[in-house]
This record gives C-alpha cells, structure tokens and sequence, in this order.
C-alpha cells in the first residue's frame, strides 16, 4: 500500500509556480529522499506532503486520506521536523519534547522513559534541562526532529535535516531509518546532502524548478554509476576545449581554465589525463578526484533521458 500519492499537484506562488503538475508515490517501508537545488520546490512540496499548505490543483493523498485538512487520527500517525523550529526558548529541552510526547499520546512511565531515551540518542542528556535558549544552532536542530520520535510514527517527514548536525547523530539517523523501512514505516527525507541521502534512501527525486528531473531506487542509481570518478581541474591558463582521446575518460568539459570529466575503469586514467594537457603546454594549478554522487548519478539519467527524446 502506498503512505503517499500525488497526482499531478500543482502549487502556487506569487512569483510563479512552486509545484508544476507532479506525480509520485511512495510506499510503504519506503524511504525518499528528494534533492535539488535551493528553490527547486522541496520545502514547498514537504510542506504539501506534511499537511501545512494545500495544493492548488491536483490530488494529495497521505496514510490513506487527503492530506490537507488532515484528520487529526492521521496527524497522530506522522511525524515531522521542518528546517525552522518550533521551540519554546524559555522551556528546556526536556520539557519541549515532553510536551510533543504528550500531544501525540504517550502518558506516564512510558512517556518518561521515551523522553530520556531520546535525549540520550541525541546527546543531549547533559543539556536536557537547560533552556532551549542557550542550545547551540545544532543542539536545536536534534532537538526538532527527536519531537518528531517520540510515538515512532508511520510517516516520518523531515526538511534539511543534515544540516548543522554533528556526524554521530546523523549516522544514528540513518540506522532508525532503516529500522524503520524494515518494520514497514515510511520516511520523507529532504535534503541537499547527496551523500547522506545516499545512505539513507531506498528511493530518490531529483526537483529542478518544481519538476522531477529524475527518479529511481538508490541501490539501482549508484550501480549506474559504477566504478566511476569526478575529476575538476583548475588550470594556469585556458583553451583545452577539444576531448582528449584517452580509455576512461566521459563527458569532458573545458570552461575558461576549469576542465571537468568523468572517469571510469583504471586509477591511472587521471595520471594520463594530467599527462595530456601537459604535453599541450597547460599547467595545471590544482586538482581534485572524488567518487560521483548521488545527486550527480541523478543528473546523469536526466542527461539519458533528454538524449532519447
């Protein structure tokens, strides 16, 4: 059974358009992670998918009902953690999580031993009665999306939520998200981390202007980009805009003094690469080789895609 469908909403904004006519699901014991560029439509499609906003057109489905107005049984069933947080400055931390525990049902020993286990997940034991006002950007940042824990809810939507947290947390992040998916629980993750989108996902979009570029299975997307490398080079001076003639070496691309390519297959190719632009006098300035991600795995489909149409 899908937790979310949407058929083909469209959101409005005063500029323009925020969602152009859009359609997706999302399954459950799935996790999507939506990427894109700033302004691309995520926060404005989380917050469709969240229930805050409603769209303009088409039809949004959450948990089985429509997902604005949401019934207040389904709003029990989700959680969620936007990039802005909804704190009390001068409550502590212990007292802002045992209030969102509350409003989602939990009482008692077991709202108790939820709270403390939470902060303890989040490192934030030590602080836990301090005002949320002394907390670090960071420390909020954890605070806001172990609210949205506590009643381990069947969709879980979370906007940005690498941003500003330490790396412990968030590979703790990713190993309750997975946990979730084998229970069966969703989660709708959006972020501009490919990377950790990438261990985190079963599923990702790519948004450009309100649009889906591209989709697909994350294990799939990454298999598609293989053994595969991104090299940016930084030269002394320009004019190597003809493609070098090298095993290994895809879509070479000179701007100015920069050259970028992706490389396949042996770990000598960047050394010949280096070798060729030398022997035509350039003078390289810096270099950089990394493995592709996710985001660009996702770029390369949208560039498939235009080139069969």
């Amino acid at each position: 059974m899908d937790t979310i469908i949407a058929e083909n909403i469209v959101r409005l904004h005063g500029t323009g358009r925020g969602i152009e006519g859009m359609s997706l699901s999302v399954g459950a014991g799935q996790c999507l992670g939506i990427l894109g560029a700033n302004g691309s439509g995520k926060t404005t499609l989380t917050r469709l998918v969240a229930g805050l906003d409603r769209a303009d057109r088409g039809r949004l489905f959450v948990l089985g009902g429509p997902a604005y107005p949401r019934a207040r049984q389904l709003r029990h069933r989700c959680g969620v953690a936007l990039d802005t947080p909804a704190h009390w400055d001068s409550l502590s931390g212990r007292q802002n999580l045992w209030f969102f525990a509350r409003q989602y049902g939990l009482t008692g020993s077991a709202l108790s031993r939820r709270v403390d286990e939470l902060l303890c997940q989040a490192d934030l034991t030590a602080q836990a009665d301090d005002p949320v006002a002394a907390y670090s950007f960071g420390m909020r940042r954890k605070l806001s999306i172990i609210e949205a824990l506590p009643h381990d809810p069947d969709l879980l939507i979370l906007d940005e939520p690498s941003a500003n947290v330490d790396e412990a947390f968030l590979e703790r992040l990713v190993q309750w998200v997975r946990q979730r998916c084998e229970c069966g629980k969703t989660t709708w993750v959006a972020d501009n981390d490919a990377d950790w989108i990438s261990r985190t996902a079963t599923h990702a979009i790519l948004l450009s202007n309100g649009r889906i570029l591209a989709e697909g299975e994350v294990p799939e997307l990454m298999a598609s980009i293989g053994a595969r490398n991104r090299i940016d080079i930084l030269l002394e001076q320009s004019g190597f805009g003809s493609r070098p003639k090298i095993d290994g070496v895809e879509a070479f691309h000179c701007d100015r003094n920069r050259i970028t390519a992706e490389l396949r297959g042996s770990p000598e190719t960047p050394v010949e690469l280096v070798r060729w632009i030398t022997s035509r006098g350039g003078r390289v300035r810096s270099m950089e080789v990394r493995s592709m991600t996710l985001y660009e795995a996702l770029m390369r489909r949208t560039t498939q895609q235009e080139n069969k149409q």
